[in-house]
């Protein structure tokens, strides 16, 4: 060094030449993510869904993008539109008059407030679209006969092949819960 100060550290090491165009396999643990998901569906689950069940649907929403659909009508981990969280609204409502349904005008304030929690950044916090979610799958529990129907309603389809993919991920990931590679296979099988 010419400037009289000296080197803290001096290291000496092979550069990868350029010609080597070779690529590398590079172990990733994407299971951690999986981990962060399994423990904010715990916290935030208000519904009576299998947790399994809730993070397969997850992955198959959002493949866990937390900000996924940000520019466009269905957002955040559940992908959840307007209509979904104004029903989420209306049926808080509704759970607070002990089921009876809400006057048109707390129907209609409801609806504003669940627009403007679809159209706030908050939408895309993670553990609030998790509660969110999880009471929308419960508003369509409550209305159905069973499980598989409530995700025929809550898909608008009635052929029943989106719970059986995640249903059958769900047994799948909880005999291996730490499994990114179940959650892979569930959005690949036909």
């Amino acid at each position: 060094m010419t400037d009289g100060k000296k080197a803290i550290k001096t290291q000496k090491a092979e550069l990868t030449p350029k010609s080597d165009q070779n690529p590398a396999t590079v172990p990733v643990d994407d299971s951690a993510r999986l981990r962060e998901i399994r423990k904010l569906v715990e916290a935030n689950n208000h519904s009576t869904l299998d947790e399994n069940l809730i993070i397969c649907q997850i992955y198959m929403e959002s493949r866990f993008d937390a900000h996924a659909g940000a520019s466009h009508d269905a957002k955040g981990l559940f992908q959840m539109q307007l209509g979904g969280v104004q029903q989420v609204y209306k049926y808080r409502k509704q759970k607070e008059r002990g089921g009876r349904m809400p006057s048109d005008a707390q129907t209609k304030q409801a609806f504003s407030d669940g627009a403007a929690m679809h159209d706030s950044p908050e939408i895309f916090d993670e553990a609030t679209n998790i509660q969110l979610g999880t009471e929308y799958m419960q508003y369509w529990l409550d209305r159905s006969s069973s499980i598989e129907d409530a995700y025929k309603a809550y898909r608008g389809v009635d052929n029943g092949i989106y719970y059986k993919k995640i249903s059958a991920a769900a047994t799948k990931l909880a005999a291996d819960p730490d499994s990114m590679q179940v959650l892979r296979d569930m959005v690949t099988t036909k």
